[in-house]
């Protein structure tokens, strides 16, 4: 199987594209489900993080169309889950954090996730603290334009809900900017070539800014998992959190305490 080649490149793209037969309901890959989830837990451990993303990405499109094939393997599932949600690659660890999105925004799991909440919900809040991306962009924002009228975009309130998963990965906010995209490849892959320069020149700072206030990364999609588990399990969640948000809120590091505000303000509607 092309899973298995020595080529990592091959065995990412092999991986995503059985991905793309999960949210079609495709016949043939369901006549063949258990191989398929056998080749997944295969390439689980792979040490190249684009096969794991892929990996990450194909067990969220199975809990989202047949989680009667993943819970019978529930423990491991949510063991390598919370591992890959914690990768170092924050490409991987946001894939992986999509599935506690995914597992929380359907109520039919509720009972299956509610035991998982005093694993999963520290473990969320931790991914919430600003990565070394977000505070490069927030050091750019820093400079004095106090005279400068703000933008309709720089004081729209800001809400990390729910979105949709799997392939179509559209931010819920429609950026208006006319600046350019960053071409991307097959399987949602972004193009890191020569090319990228040429990229790099065509954006001015404003653009960088708006697209980096509204791309989905993984401290967005935890603070929305975190919301969705405040509505779904409400003072169960909040029993769970107070002692990580106590340890947090006192912590001498401003980027700790920020994340426990975030945290707070994504549980609020729950815990109303």
């Amino acid at each position: 199987m092309l899973t298995e080649h020595t080529n990592a490149k091959i065995r990412s793209h092999a991986v995503a594209c059985l991905s793309y037969f999960v949210p079609i309901n495709a016949n043939a890959l369901y006549l063949h489900i258990d191989t398929f989830i056998a080749c997944l837990f295969k390439r689980a451990s792979d040490e190249e993080p684009q096969v794991r993303r892929h990996v990450c990405q194909a067990l969220v499109l199975l809990l989202a169309s047949r989680p009667d094939k993943l819970l019978p393997e529930l423990g491991n599932v949510a063991e390598y889950m919370l591992f890959s949600t914690k990768d170092k690659n924050e490409v991987v660890a946001l894939e992986a954090c999509e599935f506690w999105l995914t597992f929380a925004e359907d109520p039919e799991l509720a009972q299956y996730l509610h035991p998982l909440l005093p694993r999963v919900a520290p473990v969320l809040l931790d991914c919430m603290i600003y990565s070394d991306d977000d505070l490069l962009w927030l050091e750019g924002d820093e400079e004095d334009d106090a005279a400068v009228p703000d933008k309709e975009s720089d004081i729209k309130p800001r809400h990390y809900g729910g979105k949709s998963h799997g392939f179509e990965r559209e931010d819920d906010t429609q950026v208006t900017s006319d600046a350019p995209k960053r071409p991307v490849g097959a399987y949602g892959d972004e193009q890191l070539d020569g090319d990228d320069d040429d990229f790099e020149d065509e954006m001015d700072d404003d653009d960088f800014a708006d697209e980096m206030s509204t791309e989905w990364n993984l401290r967005k999609c935890a603070a929305a998992a975190l919301d969705v588990l405040a509505v779904r399990f409400s003072t169960d969640l909040l029993n769970v959190m107070l002692e990580p948000l106590k340890n947090k809120l006192w912590n001498s590091d401003w980027l700790q305490r920020e994340s426990a505000i975030l945290a707070l303000g994504a549980m609020a509607e729950g815990d109303a």
